[in-house]
């Protein structure tokens, strides 16, 4: 079952069954809308299925308390935990003349969630890891949170992507789907609620997104690319970086670029990354 929580009377959405959200004040004061589930399949998807409905505008938020299909990159399916994680997504819209910069809403996405964390756990910790990571240091970094963009349709000149947000909460160690994983808890880190960091999120995207329109799409003038490059983890020695349908690459991360892409420096020269995955394993230590 969904919920679904604004200022108005709630109502039936596609024959779901909807009643007042009690439990994410914050975040109703931050979206336009926010739906909330125990259980689905897919965040991203029922989402998307709502708006193909008609029945989500951008800020539009669902909340899952657990998901069975959950996804990052590449299809990868996403672990989580019953009340232990965070499972959010929310609908987004550029104008279509922002058509070919659209790739930098999963780096907003990631810059909005970075600064969420540190906000809501009043800490300095959290950094990005090129292209969609959250990671802190315990002290080798460890992901936390993964953001996954994926785009939607086209709907009265805007294009419509959906951003979704895994975040480790409370996982204990033993919990941790992988070596590389971290939870707030077991980075030694507050807990705060999912309310209070979706409502972070949430206002963080749309500040950022609103500088990136009113900026025309140029990530520079918007003030994100200094943002990303003053707190990405991926920019020191050591980085190993895989790229699909192509030989890893290992080097120095050297800067994000205006495109988006990781500037890496190798012992054949400089190479530029449009796509590719960080691996956290055998990393060198900040310098």
């Amino acid at each position: 079952m969904v919920e679904h929580s604004d200022d108005a009377e709630s109502t039936d959405t596609d024959g779901l069954s909807s009643r007042d959200s009690e439990n994410f004040p914050l975040s109703g004061a931050q979206a336009t809308l926010v739906f909330h589930t125990e259980l689905t399949a897919s965040t991203q998807d029922d989402l998307a299925d709502l708006w193909r409905g008609n029945d989500a505008a951008p800020y539009t938020i669902l909340i899952a308390d657990d998901q069975t299909m959950g996804r990052g990159r590449v299809g990868r399916s996403w672990y989580s935990a019953t009340g232990r994680s965070l499972l959010v997504s929310v609908l987004l819209a550029l104008p279509s003349t922002l058509r070919d910069q659209m790739g930098w809403l999963t780096l907003i996405g990631g810059a909005a969630a970075r600064a969420a964390v540190d906000v809501t756990t009043e800490r300095n910790e959290a950094l990005i890891s090129w292209p969609n990571d959250i990671v802190v240091r315990t002290p080798e970094p460890r992901k936390i949170a993964g953001i996954i963009g994926e785009f939607i349709g086209e709907r009265d000149g805007r294009i419509f992507a959906i951003l979704g947000m895994g975040l480790n909460l409370s996982l204990t160690a033993d919990e941790l789907p992988t070596p590389t994983s971290a939870s707030l808890l077991s980075a030694g880190l507050p807990v705060p609620s999912r309310d209070e960091v979706v409502a972070a999120w949430i206002s963080g995207l749309r500040a950022r997104i609103e500088a990136f329109v009113a900026a025309a799409g140029d990530p520079d003038a918007a003030g994100l690319l200094e943002e990303i490059n003053s707190h990405c983890e991926t920019l020191r020695p050591g980085v190993s970086v895989g790229r699909p349908r192509n030989t890893p690459i290992h080097g120095t991360g050297q800067a994000i670029l205006a495109d988006g892409s990781l500037q890496v420096l190798t012992d054949s020269g400089v190479v530029i990354v449009t796509a590719g995955e960080v691996s956290l394993l055998d990393t060198d230590p900040h310098s």
